[in-house]
């Protein structure tokens, strides 16, 4: 099996947490005495360029001396700016619900900063005396990249670039002699067919020109494959460049979805089937979202861990799966 080895368990840049709130205030107009302006410049160029590259948190929170191995005249000599910094390590991580070695693609990680943290007051400045920290704090310079939000900061797909990807996606949609999707996009493909309610394109996705397709010709062979298929092209989330999914955690939970679906069909990656018989496999062994997008028990782990349509299950698949995907 043929594998990139370009996916989340590996960085290409590793900076400390609290760098993240560094770097916006540099963007927002002042100079942060936190860290050096060229390592900063640096961090911004790269995330400027690519939305999909993965950048490690860490920190050296839990590699502190052992108190029976200090002397009084250790603490007198002590970095009071390293103690203020790991403290802002922490902080930044309690608020992204991460830990230290974590790794998420630059995009999600400022999508999600932004999200947590609206101000850097409290974490990187304080009112308590000998903790008062960055004087910038309180600038608005933070605040102002914050409410841009991401795409001030990260590479984003233009809309042009996407058009132009949808219009050749579309057409090779229509026009292949073979469809190649994700399995469990063949669930959303159900979810937003509801019933015969979803019949209109939409701008970020193909999940309309494959139904139609499908429905044009029940036999068209539909090859399944892990990660982006055809159906993500026009995505604001998807990166040609890397041909990876640059949303919330590069969606890792839709690669469990689509070998969830793969296991309870009983099919491999690379399995093809006539779009007919693989929509009535589809209805008869997973009858309802809750049992992949739900994860079976409809419980959310974490943030990245998210459920689709519901701890209970999405309305529109079961209306499809009693309709049928195909007209009558």
């Amino acid at each position: 099996m043929k594998e990139v080895r370009d996916g989340m368990s590996q960085a290409e840049l590793a900076i400390r947490p609290h760098h993240l709130l560094s770097t916006v205030c540099t963007l927002g107009g002042v100079e942060c005495p936190l860290l050096e302006k060229d390592r900063i410049d640096d961090i911004l160029k790269q995330v400027s360029h690519d939305a999909a590259l993965r950048i490690k948190l860490v920190s050296n929170a839990d590699e502190i001396v052992y108190f029976r191995n200090m002397l009084p005249e250790d603490y007198a000599q002590m970095d009071r700016q390293e103690v203020f910094n790991r403290k802002r390590d922490l902080d930044v991580l309690q608020k992204l619900g991460l830990v230290p070695g974590d790794i998420r693609r630059a995009r999600y990680l400022y999508t999600l900063l932004f999200e947590r943290i609206k101000t850097p007051q409290g974490i990187c400045a304080y009112d308590t005396p000998g903790w008062k920290g960055c004087p910038h704090a309180s600038s608005g310079a933070y605040e102002k990249i914050c409410v841009e939000g991401f795409s001030a900061v990260v590479y984003m797909r233009s809309d042009e670039e996407r058009k132009q990807y949808k219009k050749a996606s579309v057409a090779e949609t229509y026009d292949g002699e073979r469809l190649y999707i994700r399995p469990h996009h063949l669930m959303c493909m159900s979810c937003y067919y509801n019933g015969g309610k979803g019949n209109i394109p939409r701008e970020n996705d193909n999940l309309y020109e494959a139904t139609k397709r499908i429905q044009e010709n029940p036999d068209i062979e539909i090859t399944l494959v892990e990660g982006c298929c055809m159906l993500c092209d026009p995505c604001d989330g998807y990166d040609p460049k890397t041909h990876r999914c640059v949303h919330g955690g590069g969606l890792i939970r839709d690669y469990k979805k689509d070998l969830d679906v793969l296991q309870k069909l009983g099919l491999m990656p690379g399995a093809t089937m006539k779009a007919r018989e693989v929509y009535d496999l589809l209805f008869e062994r997973i009858p309802s979202t809750r049992d992949v997008c739900g994860y079976g028990d409809g419980v959310v782990t974490s943030h990245e861990w998210s459920i689709c349509g519901g701890p209970d299950g999405n309305e529109g698949y079961r209306r499809t799966t009693e309709s049928g995907i195909f007209p009558r």
